[in-house]
């Protein structure tokens, strides 16, 4: 297969309209283990002063990548991490990476360790939040943070004990905090939730309950607050007294501030039971090996991926039979002084975004950034990326989270700033990058301010912008190319701050890359192609929004009605597309010949409304008008109000048999150019969401195609159609109208 009739395109987020071309990147030099990299691009803005955030979209011959990374100096004296908890809570119903960002104060965050999903909720392995244990370790490796503000990575192992002081008798701890052995001993204090239940019948179960002797109490307290956290703190001593032993009962949460409970079932029970006494002295030792006592802060994940700047295979990884599957995924890699912190998400299950890597593909990238030390969290629908960009009034989830929304988890990785922003000292005009368009392009030129220490500012005054070239004009921000090709310098003015960017017209690209480069459709389905231009140095050009020629052959096929949008005709039959945009081509093959089955339950009208967040109000209904082929529609109206990513649903459970490909519907369109999606969940395995159309640009009917990741666990639920807007600067208002969905299914594979 020639690199030409490989080219898949990014049909891919932008989450502000900062996206900018920074060169081939990635395809100059791959990573080792990856498919061919054909194209990539993406910006780099500051979050606050040490704190960067990136977003790069990477074409492959596999498929998309839609890839973020935060950059953190941790030698930055304004820069902190702390680890969130759910709700406060080992043991809860979990909670979102944006909320645990928004009510701790965070400027961004991402989720961390795997937990026991579904069931308690809790964490797997070690969390040390503000130098203290509330969990101890198990198998897996942890990120720690040490109280020198270097990272590392390292897999502790509990060494737990518990002693009595009069005679010396020592019997190990099975954990801290962790689930409660079956025979054994292990120690819980009130943050675990839900303290110690009842034995089950037939079972031996002994609670001692332990304070501390002696005025060795401490109070946990966050190191820029004064509100005590719900944690206790462990006892530096060590020293406890038995306050009283309950055999055979439970002991309920909340358990008093600073006390331990020791829990005893089978042989510990006994052993509790007969050597504790209240008024004895015991010493409890909380003991890891390394130490978590020189930590600030640790989390669990795993597995490793790369170790003294080498790509390794952990011995004992997580999940080991999701190594060689395509997943989002992300991770967090340390430079060789330990003091630079680059978190990286890669999107994944969302083939017209992004198709998500392989472990051996994440270590590949990690190791190609420059990490010497590297290392995964849970990824899947968990992989989330919160943060504060410029512009925006409040931290917001930055990437797309394959299960459609943001899924609640066990803890997070959280980056504070104490940094004060201060007045504009520059400007960062275009994320730094030049500016290339195509002939009668325009696009939005940004711009942010920057003070003296490094933080995005708003600029202080009106932009004055002005060009050195006649190539564009500058109209109320928006550049638009002319007909001449010409380059020059754009000059960007806000009081005495001031920026600059490159800008290149030109009205010939050296290369088109059309996505995807082969389609499958049904007669009468929609398709959106996305399209994208390079020049001779292989950077992305921006094209006009009416480019080029699309050229079906043959004719019946199917037809165009506007740049990339096609409509398969009725017959069935092979063909190609060729597309042409300023002397440079690409080819794709279709084929029209699929079988497609109705979803003939949508039509029963069993929906619901939901909007999240809570600003997203609206409402859903079955209507006569407008109609497609006298078929009744559902009516989804919405209001996208707020500034974080928000979405409105039309919710229902449609059950779809066999192993479809994709999902085919018709919309009637209101031109509001909201994101149009669906969700779905497996018979086994996390749920899912699919791309319907990037924007909806278009008013009156069109028939629009998602298509379903390989490898799912089948038959599948149709769960929701929804719309929804990342833009903070965008509030769409609107109603959008389903139609005859149809489940598309290769005709070797339909049942």
């Amino acid at each position: 297969m020639t690199p030409n009739r490989s080219r898949r395109l990014l049909i891919w987020l932008a989450l502000v309209p900062l996206l900018l071309p920074v060169g081939r990147g990635l395809a100059q030099s791959a990573p080792i283990h990856w498919p061919q990299v054909l194209s990539s691009s993406g910006f780099t803005v500051p979050v606050a002063s040490g704190i960067f955030y990136s977003h790069f979209g990477v074409i492959t011959s596999d498929g998309p990548l839609d890839i973020h990374h935060l950059r953190i100096d941790l030698s930055n004296p304004t820069v902190r991490l702390e680890v969130g908890l759910a709700h406060d809570q080992l043991m809860s119903p979990d909670e979102p990476v944006s909320s645990m960002v928004l009510r701790s104060g965070a400027i961004a965050g991402i989720n961390g360790d795997y937990f026991d999903i579904h069931e308690s909720g809790m964490p797997l392995n070690i969390l040390v939040r503000d130098g203290q244990l509330l969990r101890s370790p198990w198998r897996f490796v942890a990120l720690a943070i040490t109280k020198d503000g270097t990272a590392r990575i390292a897999r502790y192992r509990w060494a737990g004990t518990v002693t009595l002081t009069e005679t010396g008798e020592t019997r190990p701890l099975d954990g801290f905090n962790s689930s409660l052995p079956q025979d054994g001993i292990a120690a819980i204090s009130d943050v675990r939730g839900y303290g110690a239940p009842p034995p089950d019948p037939g079972k031996r179960q002994t609670v001692v309950e332990l304070t501390p002797a002696g005025d060795t109490t401490q109070v946990l307290v966050k190191p820029d607050s004064v509100t005590p956290l719900s944690a206790p703190s462990v006892n530096d001593s060590g020293r406890y007294f038995v306050k009283q032993v309950w055999p055979q009962q439970a002991f309920y949460a909340p358990i008093p501030q600073d006390e331990i409970l020791l829990v005893g079932r089978g042989s510990g029970a006994d052993w509790l039971a007969s050597k504790f006494l209240a008024g004895v002295i015991v010493k409890v030792n909380f003991t890891t090996d390394p130490d978590w006592r020189d930590l600030v802060a640790a989390i669990g994940g795993g597995p490793v991926l790369v170790k003294n700047g080498r790509i390794v295979e952990d011995p004992d990884p997580p999940a080991p039979r999701e190594r060689d599957a395509r997943h989002p995924v992300i991770a967090a890699g340390i430079s060789r002084d330990a003091r630079t912190l680059t978190i990286v998400e890669v999107d994944g299950r969302q083939p017209n975004l992004s198709i998500g890597l392989t472990r051996p593909e994440l270590a590949a990238y990690m190791q190609w950034l420059g990490a010497y030390q590297a290392m995964a969290f849970d990824s899947g629908g968990s992989a989330t990326v919160v943060a504060r960009l410029p512009g925006l009034p409040a931290p917001a989830v930055v990437n797309s989270p394959s299960d459609g929304r943001e899924r609640p988890v066990a803890n997070a990785l959280l980056i504070h700033s104490t940094s004060v922003p201060g007045p504009a000292v520059k400007l960062l005009v275009n994320a730094n990058q030049p500016l290339r368009l195509f002939a009668g392009a325009a696009e939005t030129l940004r711009t942010i301010g920057i003070d003296a220490y490094g933080n995005p500012v708003p600029p202080p005054e009106p932009l004055q912008v002005s060009s050195s070239t006649p190539a564009v004009t500058v109209s109320g921000g928006t550049v638009t190319a002319g007909a001449a090709p010409g380059e020059g310098v754009l000059n960007v003015q806000s009081g005495a701050a001031t920026g600059t960017a490159r800008i290149f017209v030109v009205n010939r690209i050296q290369r088109l890359v059309v996505s995807p480069d082969a389609v499958n459709l049904v007669p009468g389905a929609g398709w959106n192609f996305s399209f994208a231009g390079e020049d001779a140095t292989g950077n992305q050009v921006v094209l006009p929004a009416a480019a080029g020629t699309w050229v079906v052959n043959p004719p019946w096929l199917g037809t165009f009605s506007g740049p990339g949008e096609f409509v398969a005709g009725e017959q069935i039959g092979l063909g190609t597309i060729d597309a042409r945009i300023g002397g440079a081509a690409d080819q794709v093959r279709v084929a029209i010949g699929n079988t497609a089955r109705p979803v003939v339950q949508f039509d029963r009208g069993d929906w619901s409304f939901r909007g999240d967040p809570e600003t997203v109000t609206g409402s859903v209904a079955q209507v006569t008008t407008p109609s497609h082929q006298h078929r009744p529609s559902a009516q989804l109206a919405f209001r996208l109000d707020g500034s974080s990513v928000r979405a409105a649903y039309l919710l229902t459970r449609l059950g779809i048999a066999g192993s479809p490909a994709a999902i085919t519907l018709w919309v009637y369109g209101d031109g509001s150019g909201v994101w149009l999606r669906g969700t779905y969940e497996q018979s086994s395995g996390p749920p899912g969401a699919v791309t319907f159309a990037r924007r909806v640009t278009w008013q009156g009917w069109r028939s629009v195609t998602a298509q379903l990741p390989p490898g799912l666990n089948y038959p599948i639920t149709w769960t929701s159609f929804y719309v929804a807007e990342t833009d903070p600067n965008r509030a769409p208002h609107g109603v959008v109208y389903f139609n005859s969905p149809r489940a598309i299914y290769p005709q070797s594979a339909h049942k």
